[in-house]
Formats: C-alpha cells, structure tokens, sequence
C-alpha cells in the first residue's frame, strides 16, 4: 500500500484525520502499519458536526515512530485545515474548521492517535433537512475499520447510502469490507417530537 492511499485513510473520514510521515516519499512504504481504524460523526441540525478519528499505528522502529510524533505534532493541524480546504472546493461547499484536538497513546506496543475536530457546514442544510454528502468523497478503510454517523436523538432519517451494517437507535455503522466506500450520504431532519 502506497504513502498515498495511507494518506486518504487517515484523512479522508473525515476525517479529522492522521497526518502521514512526512519524509516518507511516495515510492516508499510508510514506516507503520495501521492496526485498526474508528471514526465517528456527530451531526446537528445546523450543519455543524464533530468528527472523531481513531487510529491504531504499529511500529516496528521505535526511533520512526518517535520521528513520526514529532512531525505529526508540528504538522497536524495545518494539514488537516489544508485537506478541508480541498474538501470544501470538491464539494462546493466553505467546510470550516472551528477546533482540532488531537491524543496520542501508546497500548501495547500500538500509537494509538484521537483526533477530534468541530466543523462548520459538514452538512448542507436546506429548508430543515441536513445532507451528509460530501459528493464523491470515498473513505479509505483497513481490515479493522468502523465509520459511524450519529444524528441527533428523534431525527426522522430519510435517506441512508451506501446501505449500513447495522442502525443502533440515532447512531448508524458501516465495517467496510472494500477497500473504500463512498462517504456517507444521511438525509435527517427534527422529527416531530423534537419540535
């Protein structure tokens, strides 16, 4: 796997998203492999969400993975803005980076690297119904990936593609089995209760 496709992974759900070694080039196999990949998308009725990205890197040069957390801390942010940026141009759409968050912890011998981000118009908002859709926009996935989109509590949902896993009350998962899926498009507005 290319620096490139590791670099749509960790980005691209986005989301809030890993930035990739930055001396590794693209001819190059990153000096880590992804052991597990999360990410979670919280949508409210304005068109503002959270997005939480979790990723599990394993190592097997700990002087790598202590260049990578240098790198990563000096380039996090500025690159993730930047990835929105062409977001917003593809889509058409001004997606706005309000806060970036970002963890790093090591378990068992795994970074494991949180990045949590507030973003204005992840969603477009006409006359009360929010659209997900981030045109064609894929999300990258490894063998242990989840993607998970939460709608406020009582939305009416209308719309859901590509066709989840499963639905656990507002929250609803995809365990991509491909190599990529198309970001999720959920078409919700306030359901009547909530009015």
């Amino acid at each position: 796997m290319n620096q490139k496709t590791l670099f749509y992974i960790l980005i691209a759900f986005i989301v809030f998203f890993i930035v990739t070694q930055l001396v590794t080039t693209l001819t190059r196999k990153p000096p880590y492999e992804i052991a597990y990949y999360r990410s979670k998308m919280e949508y409210d009725y304005t068109g503002e969400a959270t997005f939480t990205a979790t990723a599990g890197l394993f190592f097997k040069d700990k002087n790598k993975q202590q260049q990578y957390i240098d790198q990563y801390q000096q380039a996090s942010l500025s690159t993730f803005k930047s990835y929105f940026d062409d977001v917003s141009e593809k889509v058409g759409r001004n997606i706005e980076v309000i806060s970036m968050n970002s963890t790093m912890t090591e378990r068992s011998g795994i970074l494991e690297v949180v990045e949590t981000a507030r973003l204005l118009n992840a969603a477009s908002v006409t006359n009360g119904i929010v659209d997900t859709s981030l045109k064609d926009i894929s999300i990258y996935s490894v063998n242990d990936s989840q993607i998970v989109v939460v709608v406020p509590e009582g939305a009416d949902i209308l719309t859901i593609e590509p066709t989840p896993t499963k639905i656990v009350e507002n929250a609803i998962y995809w365990q991509p089995s491909e190599s990529s899926m198309s970001f999720p498009r959920v078409i919700f507005k306030e359901g009547e209760e909530g009015k």
